[in-house]
């Protein structure tokens, strides 16, 4: 199965408050974001994390946590992975991008092209030929605002994009299949 989420920012207290979140202390986040993205994800599974998985956090704390996960993990490079600038951490990634192109099967056998980005792009490869676009950074705020308006013009003037945050505040925390993404079907 393949997966996808977003600014799950493991370890950063401001966010709480910054995302409105559920949780009481960064602590619990923490404890919640590694259980509701185990509860979903098995061994052999892909996850594609589109940046912002940990805030600053010290080398033992990100290995002692990416050895909780489950799946291969696959980090499209967020602008705060500052974690990556120790090697060592790198070791319990499948591998670190900046950005990526991939096929996904869904379902019911159809295959989707999608391109992976933190940053979320409107004129990104393939926009005209039924591509999808999956991104994070911008969470819930008046950029997210910002990046669905324009979506929604692009595609009111032929200019078709079919976006998606896969941020985990839109998410319940949790990662989540192309599948589940369509199916919700909101840009």
């Amino acid at each position: 199965m393949v997966y996808f989420t977003s600014d799950l920012h493991i370890g950063h207290k401001n966010i709480i408050e910054f995302d409105n979140r559920p949780f009481s202390s960064v602590e619990e986040m923490n404890e919640e974001l590694v259980k509701r993205w185990n509860n979903k994800v098995k061994p052999g599974d892909l996850v594609y994390c589109l940046g912002d998985l940990f805030w600053k956090g010290d080398s033992d704390f990100v290995q002692r946590t990416l050895k909780q996960l489950y799946g291969n993990i696959i980090l499209i490079r967020g602008n705060h992975d500052s974690f990556l600038h120790n090697a060592d951490n790198k070791k319990f990634l499948a591998t670190v991008k900046d950005y990526d192109d991939i096929k996904v099967t869904l379902q019911n056998g159809e295959i989707r092209r999608c391109i992976l980005s933190h940053y979320p792009i409107h004129f990104y490869n393939g926009h005209y030929h039924g591509t999808i676009m999956l991104y994070g950074h911008v969470h819930s705020t008046h950029e997210n605002n910002l990046v669905n308006q324009y979506a929604r013009w692009l595609n009111e003037n032929r200019c078709p994009v079919e976006m998606y945050n896969v941020g985990c505040m839109h998410w319940n925390y949790e990662p989540v299949t192309l599948d589940e993404i369509l199916e919700r079907g909101e840009q």
